[in-house]
């Protein structure tokens, strides 16, 4: 899961400049993008506690809620339209939510962040913020139907079980969970299923890319 994660980051890194697309990053294990700390890319210091990442998820649904605004003012339906016609373009916005079941545990945190997340998985995309929400436990009482029905879009590594297949992908039980390990992953972008290989990317390979 940390491969898959370092390679979208990069694919998109080495595509968009800083200008064009920023990254949040929420990290509870503090040891996952240690390789970032420092990037040009980044939206804010990436956010290491519960606290710190309720703040984050408010703080995106009031960007998300000030570029409609501005939207309005602009007759624009989407980021792409008002780029094309304000002088300073938006940049779009990852926020990467690693070890989401970390945060599960406490309820009144997870009942918060449930909220905020309902709120950007329903509006937000044409806002041009984009949620990626991870988990290594997927299991109903942390991947709850809320998030499911707000995030359609759903990447599946290799699982432990088909019970847990089926959280991720929906009602074809135990796809996942006979993948091969090593990036070999499930994508199921709103109704098609797409068996497909992620990268392997060293931690040494990815200071050149992002310095």
């Amino acid at each position: 899961m940390i491969s898959l994660r370092r390679s979208l980051l990069l694919s998109l890194i080495v595509r968009h400049d800083p200008a064009h697309f920023q990254v949040a990053l929420v990290d509870p294990k503090r040891v996952t993008f240690p390789e970032f700390e420092t990037m040009r890319w980044l939206y804010e210091p990436i956010v290491k506690t519960k606290e710190d990442a309720i703040a984050l998820m408010e703080r995106l649904v009031a960007e998300m809620d000030n570029r409609y605004q501005r939207f309005e003012h602009r007759r624009c339906s989407d980021l792409r339209q008002y780029n094309q016609k304000a002088p300073q373009p938006l940049p779009r916005i990852l926020c990467i939510f690693d070890e989401y079941a970390d945060f599960m545990a406490d309820k009144e945190a997870a009942k918060a962040l449930e909220q905020h997340i309902q709120r950007l998985g329903a509006m937000a995309r044409a806002a041009g913020i984009h949620l990626v929400i991870a988990t290594q436990r997927p299991e109903a009482k942390v991947v709850t139907l809320l998030i499911r029905s707000n995030l359609p879009g759903r990447v599946a590594l290799r699982t432990a079980s088909d019970a847990d297949s089926a959280i991720i992908l929906g009602g074809r039980q135990g796809a996942a969970a006979n993948l091969l390990g090593k990036g070999d992953l499930f994508y199921d972008g709103g109704g098609t299923l797409q068996r497909l290989q992620s990268l392997f990317v060293p931690a040494t390979a990815i200071a050149p890319l992002i310095g």
